[in-house]
């Protein structure tokens, strides 16, 4: 089974286990916000009315890159160098994710995949923000 903590842990630059931890976590969330957003922007555009849920999709699709991208830059220990490049990347991430979590918050009554994407977007906004805490 797949663990962030464990692959962060076995990389040869060492961070403390607090960080690590928040790093594993951000990791994890953001790549399941990234997988709740792709089914999310797929569900939307597969509905009978996509017109209303257009800006839901693409704030989807954007955030799932966006999370995707966060996700594996923070896997990469050797770009922690940049501070600022991280803390910038992951306050874009929350940007991103609050932005879909608007959208989706409007639909979310109606659509499980909406109700799902808002639970990812959430939880992605708090790991983030934990760890910028730390950084």
């Amino acid at each position: 089974m797949f663990s962030a903590e464990r692959l962060l842990q076995a990389h040869p630059l060492s961070v403390a286990p607090e960080t690590r931890a928040a790093l594993a976590g951000a990791v994890e969330a953001a790549l399941g916000c990234a997988a709740a957003c792709t089914a999310c922007a797929d569900g939307c555009l597969s509905e009978e009315d996509t017109a209303s849920l257009s800006r839901a999709a693409a704030a989807a699709e954007n955030c799932a890159t966006i999370c995707a991208a966060t996700a594996s830059t923070l896997l990469r220990q050797s770009a922690h160098a940049d501070r600022e490049g991280v803390i910038a990347l992951l306050q874009s991430c929350t940007g991103a994710c609050l932005r879909c979590e608007r959208e989706c918050r409007e639909h979310e009554l109606m659509h499980d995949h909406c109700r799902w994407c808002v639970e990812a977007t959430t939880a992605c906004v708090e790991a983030c923000e934990r760890l910028i805490a730390l950084l």
